[in-house]
């Protein structure tokens, strides 16, 4: 097991964007209204002119500036945790918010492809890299995700009526304040930053996207053999992501595996905790984590009824969508897991004014999207 623990960092900022586009579930059908009572979505956020997570991701880190009254040049590292990655070239999207918000040359910034287990993974790495270096002050660590690019066109995403996934981009700022004496510290920097890191890695074949881009050569044929030895269907030169999911195996994990091991490392301490923030996978998995756990529901945040799965997002958006009227201290225990498989804690204090109301956007940058003739 790694486990962390950060006395040195704060957390002075906490927002999220989302599409403004939404997306209502027509319960009028009947296979569209047992989706949204077992899976309690009742509506998403997806973007119909191809918004990313650079572009969601820079609104809500200018809001984010802007609240704590720090300029782009005083950030000193970019974490750019995503699996829809806007640009494959060097440091993908992280160098594409560097440049955007013309952030200096000795900022470092890369990107962390990870999805739904994001937040604990990038807490961890914004907490070590600080800890190792005397010139990294500021940090932005920015999680989002997308859907609208798993279908071919916007008339057949708008034709789609089961959305599980929604799409936003969060974003947390971090400050080192290890030069704060003890009673000049916030309760927040006061209080450690902790995390806890997990991996199961032959749970990739469980959950997973295919065609990758490791399969372009394959892309010609009929069909194709997943990793699993199942053959599926596929027309030829189709490049249209889908998702591949052992709904029991998955089920399993989020459930009675995470459950177990939030129990063995936090044991009677667990209650001591003000809210609960979890992946928003689907309610299913939340009420039986809430049950598992003997959690009051009450301190369960849940924001997937409005948003969705927002994948690399979930917990920043949820954070976003439930503290924003916090009017003391609140301690919160996070669990996040997903593909890989993997999956992490975290717990930390958020002081009331840190997070902010979730910011609806039409912003779409254009400048380095390819553009058709």
């Amino acid at each position: 097991m790694s486990s962390f623990s950060f006395d040195h960092l704060a957390l002075r900022a906490m927002t999220a964007a989302v599409p403004r586009h939404v997306f209502t579930l027509d319960t009028s059908e009947r296979r569209v209204a047992k989706f949204v009572k077992q899976m309690g979505i009742k509506q998403v956020h997806i973007s119909l002119t191809q918004q990313t997570p650079v572009d969601l991701g820079y609104v809500a880190l200018k809001q984010a500036l802007q609240q704590v009254g720090w300029h782009a040049h005083d950030l000193d590292l970019i974490i750019f945790a995503t699996q829809g990655a806007d640009f494959y070239g060097g440091t993908g999207d992280a160098s594409l918010i560097h440049h955007y918000c013309d952030l200096r040359e000795d900022c470092a910034v890369f990107d962390l492809p990870l999805g739904c287990s994001a937040f604990p993974y990038a807490l961890t790495i914004a907490g070590t890299m600080t800890q190792g270096a005397d010139d990294i002050k500021r940090v932005a660590v920015l999680m989002g995700d997308l859907t609208w690019n798993k279908f071919h066109n916007k008339e057949e995403l708008l034709q789609h009526q089961l959305h599980l996934f929604g799409e936003g981009t969060g974003v947390l700022l971090l400050e080192q304040s290890a030069e704060q004496s003890r009673t000049e510290q916030s309760t927040a920097s006061s209080c450690p930053i902790k995390t806890k890191l997990f991996a199961r890695g032959h749970g990739y074949k469980d959950l997973f996207y295919y065609p990758s881009p490791n399969n372009m050569w394959e892309l010609q044929s009929p069909g194709l053999i997943m990793p699993v030895g199942t053959q599926v269907e596929h027309e030829p030169g189709d490049s249209k992501l889908n998702v591949h999911m052992n709904g029991i195996a998955i089920h399993e994990f989020s459930t009675i595996k995470i459950a177990s091991c939030i129990k063995e490392h936090y044991g009677a301490a667990l209650k001591d905790f003000d809210y609960y923030v979890f992946h928003q996978a689907n309610l299913q998995i939340l009420q039986a984590l809430t049950k598992s756990l003997e959690l009051d529901p009450a301190k369960v945040l849940i924001s997937l009824e409005r948003y969705g799965n927002t994948s690399a997002a979930s917990a920043l958006i949820t954070m976003c969508d439930q503290l924003t009227e916090l009017e003391r201290p609140a301690h919160i225990f996070n669990a996040s897991f997903g593909v890989g498989l993997s999956w992490g804690f975290s717990d930390f204090v958020i002081e009331p004014g840190t997070v902010n109301a979730i910011i609806e956007t039409d912003h779409h940058f254009t400048e380095h999207r390819l553009k058709p003739v």
